[in-house]
């Protein structure tokens, strides 16, 4: 996969092999924490643990949880809309797409959120989200593991274009 700048305004992913174009399109399923408590419990976190805090947290749930439901699911609407753009090579079978500058702040939230959703699915520590060797992916965990990562890079991209624009 290549990255580009194609203009002042969009960013190009180009030359997407198809396993990372199906990467790319399990964005917003990644991020659906429904059925994860810790998931959940990570993207929802209380802002105190505190008991004697107990109605700070109760209003906190009812006032601004919702609010983050509605930034996180925009996000990802956005992404949704811009995969819809994504074209296969037919005879290649890689893919590109085009993402609108103004769009990559909604992409570093999607993006985020199924990085963290996947980490909590999948109970990964620190040492085996980083950079060390990554296994085949054989199996659904090393497979999260590898979106996961790839979901990073991408993450880590946009957030330097953000920075240097």
């Amino acid at each position: 996969m290549e990255i580009s700048r194609l203009d002042e305004n969009t960013i190009l992913l180009s030359r997407i092999d198809p396993v990372l174009a199906d990467l790319l399109r399990r964005i917003s399923s990644s991020a659906d924490p429904t059925g994860s408590d810790a998931a959940s419990a990570r993207l929802f976190s209380a802002p105190t643990h505190d008991p004697e805090e107990s109605d700070f947290v109760q209003d906190w749930r009812e006032l601004i949880e919702p609010g983050l439901a509605m930034l996180f699911q925009s996000a990802l609407q956005v992404i949704d809309g811009d995969l819809k753009k994504m074209r296969a090579n037919t005879q290649t079978g890689e893919a590109t797409i085009s993402v609108p500058q103004i769009h990559l702040e909604s992409w570093i939230h999607g993006l985020n959120q199924a990085r963290l959703v996947l980490a909590e699915r999948h109970g990964f520590g620190e040492n085996e989200i980083g950079r060390g060797r990554l296994a085949p992916a054989t199996d659904a965990r090393s497979f999260a593991l590898l979106q996961l990562r790839f979901y990073d890079t991408l993450l880590d991209f946009f957030l330097r274009e953000i920075g240097d624009h």
